[in-house]
């Protein structure tokens, strides 16, 4: 009776926090579930709780197109896996994947129901109670986007030794092996990024420069990683500021204050592109040019940045970008997207009518009342618009998603293939793949050693972290269909493997300056 009644109290507890947290869902049933974190959208509305009422989940804001196309790249991978007929052969992958809104309230709120599953599945409660309709347990999870929201999940996934495998979480903390005891991530740490962008300013004889910082877990040690570089290299930083997309409106306008009274014209900015969005838009309505930016790889290609409209303040920005992969067959899986596979993947309704400016008869989120806004008939055509969905100039984080699921399944393909007396347990022994536990699979991913689809090796290192190479890249300005567009040009890149003072390589002949110019002048001196 005590069973039952423990049963009850769980899935009341699983129903809440599904009602309480994300209702919107990709979801699909297997033998073995994945789960996934995802940005669909930018951030939430921001709300002041008087606790009159029982408080409810926060609504998300401001769609990200490519965000869900991170998403689809983790299902086309799932799918691409089960329809293989020599990985993981008879064994079906499923998945759970929510949004996170880009952040950490809602990645808390998905990653409960991933670790609410699993105890319920470790109770071994089918005799007590009628719970064979759920789904199976969660084994890992593919995800988050910013280190601030991977650290806050990694703390809930580590305590019940669930992997987390980052597709673009580099926040050099977040190596801590003590601390973060199942986190890995199919990119590098900012330890080598932050170096380089050192070695940037030393190339080019730079010493006297500003910082910016997210204020959160990926800014602050990847500004400090730097400024201890700068200091080596005798590079003086004039000021260093936090922010955040949530900063107070006096805080921005403060800091643009600083920015033009400021003589260091080289700015070096640590940052996603929510969180410093803010400040650009204040930077564009003021008009401050004649800046040189320099880009980490969280905003260095941001769509909420790199805009037409804001290329006069930011344009020549140069950046760090991670090393492009190649997915055959992707471009013909998203172009087949269509609501009527909304039943498998709950973001779809939205990313139609957001993708062709109209409302879905049923299950709406758009207020419709008093528009112009037509309804969707299912008949639009995808590859008639433009969007950032479809584009695919360079692959990185979508890539670094299908690597992040490719790593799992080839953890639980060792599993499969496992023979007794040589598995990684006690005395030899393997784990059984029809019974497999999370923590069985994050033993097999730290021992993980396999070639991937474009030849590389991947071996996670005793950090968890895949150790890569980075393309610099600097934004210009082009025409396409008679319209302007930002587009990143490879100027060079950083080899983290060679020995310093030969790892960074820049074609000088191809930078423009401030977006225009071909020369650089004397803006990091003083």
């Amino acid at each position: 009776m005590n069973h039952y009644i423990r049963c009850l109290l769980l899935l009341s507890f699983v129903l809440d926090t599904s009602t309480y947290g994300p209702n919107t869902r990709a979801q699909k049933t297997g033998d073995i579930i994945l789960g996934g974190l995802f940005p669909i959208h930018f951030g939430v509305h921001s709300k002041d709780e008087i606790l009159e009422s029982r408080p409810e989940s926060l609504e998300c804001n401001r769609y990200n197109f490519r965000g869900f196309r991170w998403l689809q790249a983790m299902i086309f991978a799932i799918e691409e896996i089960n329809n293989s007929t020599s990985l993981l052969p008879n064994i079906t992958l499923g998945y759970r994947i929510f949004d996170t809104c880009n952040t950490v309230s809602k990645a808390l709120e998905a990653t409960l129901s991933f670790v609410a599953q699993n105890k319920i599945d470790s109770l071994n409660l089918d005799d007590f109670c009628n719970c064979s309709e759920h789904m199976p347990s969660t084994i890992a999870v593919v995800g988050a986007t910013g280190s601030g929201i991977s650290t806050a999940v990694a703390n809930l996934l580590g305590l019940f030794h669930i992997p987390q495998v980052s597709y673009a979480s580099s926040s050099r903390l977040l190596s801590n092996k003590n601390q973060y005891k199942s986190f890995l991530r199919t990119m590098p740490n900012d330890e080598h990024q932050a170096t380089a962008i050192a070695d940037i300013i030393e190339y080019f004889q730079w010493n006297w420069v500003g910082t910016i910082a997210a204020d959160d877990d990926y800014g602050r040690p990847g500004i400090e990683k730097f400024r201890e570089e700068a200091e080596e290299r005798d590079i003086c930083i004039d000021f260093s500021e936090l922010i955040s997309q949530y900063s107070p409106i006096e805080e921005i306008e403060k800091l643009v204050n600083i920015i033009q009274n400021s003589t260091a014209k080289v700015i070096v900015v640590f940052s996603s592109g929510p969180d410093l969005e803010p400040l650009i838009k204040e930077i564009v309505r003021r008009n401050v040019t004649g800046r040189i930016w320099l880009a980490s790889e969280a905003w260095a290609s941001s769509s909420l940045i790199a805009i037409p409209e804001y290329f006069h303040v930011i344009g020549g920005t140069i950046g760090f970008a991670l090393r492009a992969g190649q997915i055959p067959g992707f471009r013909e899986f998203l172009q087949k997207v269509h609501p009527k596979m909304s039943n498998s993947n709950g973001f779809l309704k939205e990313f139609w009518e957001e993708t062709f400016n109209c409302y879905m008869p049923v299950g709406s989120k758009k207020n419709v009342d008093n528009s112009n806004i037509t309804a969707c008939t299912g008949k639009e055509n995808i590859t008639s618009v433009e969007t950032p969905y479809l584009d695919f100039t360079h692959l990185r984080i979508s890539y670094n998603v299908y690597l992040a699921v490719y790593s799992i399944a080839h953890a639980l393909q060792e599993i499969y293939t496992c023979t007794p007396g040589k598995g990684l347990f006690a005395n030899g022994s393997c784990a059984d793949i029809k019974k497999v536990e999370a923590w069985q699979v994050l033993k097999h991913l730290r021992h993980l050693n396999f070639t991937n689809n474009i030849g590389e090796q991947v071996d996670f290192n005793d950090f968890g972290d895949l150790v890569g190479n980075y393309t610099i890249i600097n934004w210009h300005l082009t025409k396409e269909d008679d319209s302007d567009e930002v587009v990143f040009e490879d100027i060079g890149h950083y080899n983290v493997y060679a020995k310093k003072g030969e790892r960074l390589f820049i074609n000088e002949s191809k930078i423009l300056w401030s977006g225009f110019s071909r020369e650089v002048g004397a803006a990091g001196h003083k």
